[in-house]
C-alpha cells in the first residue's frame, strides 16, 4: 500500500514538474489527466503483440536457421517498444488546466515537441460531455468537448469522471464572473475618488487665486 501510495505521488510531483516546466500558469486551481485504463489497454496490447512476436520467432527458429534472425525480431521488438514508450508518454503528458483567467490545454506530442492552447474564460461558450460505450461507464471514463464562441470546439478524450468535470469547469467560469464584476467595481471606485480628490484640489487653487485677487483690487 505504501509503495502505490508513494509511485503515485513521483508520478504527480514528475507531472507537476514538467507542467510547471513547459505551462505558465500562475494559479492552477484543477487538473484534468486521462482515465488510467487508456495506460492499461495499451499495456495489454503492446504485451500481446510482444508475446506473439517471440511465439513466431521460436517458430520460425525450429525451421529457418539463419544467423541474422533473432536480430531481425530482437530489432522489430525494440522498434515496437520504444512506439509504446512515446505513445504512452504522449497520452501521460496530456493535461487541461483549469486556472484563474480560463482553461490550458496542453498536448505532447512525440518526443521533445508539445502544443499549449489556452481559452480565456469569456470565451468559452460551454462544456459537454459524453460516454458513448459499455466500457466507457464501466471504467468511468469519456470525453470533454470545450465549446468556444464562433462555433469553434476542442475535445479532450478519455477524461475521468467526464460529468463531474465538464461541472465543475462551468462552476469555476461562473464563480470568477461573478468576482470579476466587483474587482472593476472596486477599480471604478478608487479612480473616481483620484479625480474628485484633483478636482477638489483645482477648484480650491482656483478660489485662493481669485480671493487674492479681489484682495488686491480692494487695496488698490
Amino acid at each position: 500500500m505504501y509503495l502505490s501510495e508513494a509511485r503515485v505521488l513521483l508520478v504527480n510531483m514528475l507531472r507537476r514538474q514538467i507542467m510547471k516546466k513547459y505551462v505558465d500558469v500562475d494559479t492552477v486551481f484543477h487538473v484534468i489527466w486521462h482515465n488510467a485504463s487508456v495506460f492499461v489497454i495499451m499495456m495489454v496490447r503492446t504485451l500481446i503483440f510482444l508475446l506473439v512476436l517471440y511465439v513466431l520467432f521460436l517458430v520460425l527458429d525450429k525451421y529457418i536457421i539463419w544467423e541474422y534472425l533473432p536480430w531481425i525480431f530482437g530489432i522489430f521488438g525494440l522498434w515496437f517498444f520504444v512506439k509504446y514508450i512515446i505513445d504512452f508518454l504522449n497520452i501521460y503528458l496530456d493535461w487541461l488546466i483549469l486556472s484563474e483567467n480560463g482553461l490550458t490545454l496542453f498536448m505532447w506530442e512525440w518526443l521533445f515537441d508539445h502544443k499549449t492552447d489556452f481559452f480565456e474564460r469569456d470565451k468559452i461558450e460551454a462544456i459537454s460531455h459524453n460516454q458513448n460505450s459499455f466500457w466507457d461507464k464501466l471504467f468511468a471514463k469519456g470525453d470533454l468537448l470545450i465549446k468556444l464562441e464562433h462555433w469553434v470546439e476542442y475535445p479532450f478524450e478519455n477524461i475521468n469522471f467526464p460529468q463531474r468535470q465538464a461541472e465543475k469547469i462551468m462552476r469555476y467560469k461562473s464563480q470568477f464572473s461573478q468576482i470579476q464584476p466587483t474587482e472593476n467595481t472596486s477599480l471604478g471606485d478608487e479612480k473616481m475618488a483620484i479625480i474628485a480628490e484633483a478636482l477638489s484640489e483645482v477648484v480650491k487653487e482656483y478660489m485662493d487665486k481669485k480671493t487674492s485677487e479681489e484682495e488686491d483690487e480692494e487695496d488698490y
